[in-house]
């Protein structure tokens, strides 16, 4: 399989999804999404989701579609991800980018790949705001992706940065679940080819949520 065609955006039925939809909501700014108040079941229906979205990178690491080489699929210890932590789920509305534009993202390899500049999702943690580049994939035009650094690489999680998508719940709601962030295909085998999170997206403080380095398991 010619890897430099696969789109490594995406862990395979892994990804929240958001519902494309057409959208004329006049571009503007928004208030800085912030974790979502719930009660206790509802916290407990995240934390099964979550723990659902791990078995399927432990299944995903082991079947035959594995982003590891051929040779070390067996024998894999899995992923590590942080403990479940419902303050790393957001929720906000979306800054859309009016018109959308279409860009070049480098990759690791050195050339781009071709995304939409579709919008932008601004946060807040302990009351710092960072504002997140929302982009489409061309081949995958139904995402919403972000891709991001924090200060946890280098030291706990991948250097190269993680990735995590919105999820689309209405118009003007969207969820950022950091829990569910996870590692490009290049962490686990650098013979794939991933987009290189922007300069803008580099937050300025640690994401201790979703997926570790490899190394951490």
């Amino acid at each position: 399989m010619d890897r430099r065609s696969v789109a490594c955006t995406i862990g395979l039925a892994l990804v929240v999804i958001g519902c494309a939809r057409q959208d004329s909501t006049p571009s503007g700014p928004v208030a800085p999404a912030k974790p979502e108040a719930a009660q206790a079941a509802t916290v407990a229906m995240w934390r099964t989701q979550f723990d659902g979205h791990r078995a399927q990178w432990e299944s995903v690491l082991a079947g035959p579609d594995s982003p590891l080489p051929e040779a070390v699929r067996g024998s894999s210890p899995g992923v590590g991800f942080y403990p479940f932590d419902p303050d790393w789920r957001y929720v906000g509305d979306l800054e859309r980018v009016r018109p959308p534009r279409f860009i070049e993202v480098p990759d690791t390899k050195g050339e781009t790949q071709s995304y939409l500049d579709y919008g932008r999702f601004p946060i807040e943690r302990d009351g710092v705001v960072a504002t997140l580049e929302v982009h489409r994939p061309v081949d995958h035009p139904d995402q919403f992706f972000i891709a991001f650094f924090d200060s946890t690489n280098r030291g706990e999680t991948y250097e190269g940065g993680r990735y995590v998508h919105l999820d689309s719940v209405d118009t003007h709601k969207f969820v950022l679940d950091f829990n569910k962030a996870y590692n490009p295909y290049c962490a686990f085998d650098s013979s794939w080819i991933c987009p290189v999170p922007p300069r803008a997206n580099a937050l300025p403080f640690a994401v201790r949520a979703g997926m570790l380095a490899p190394e951490k398991r």
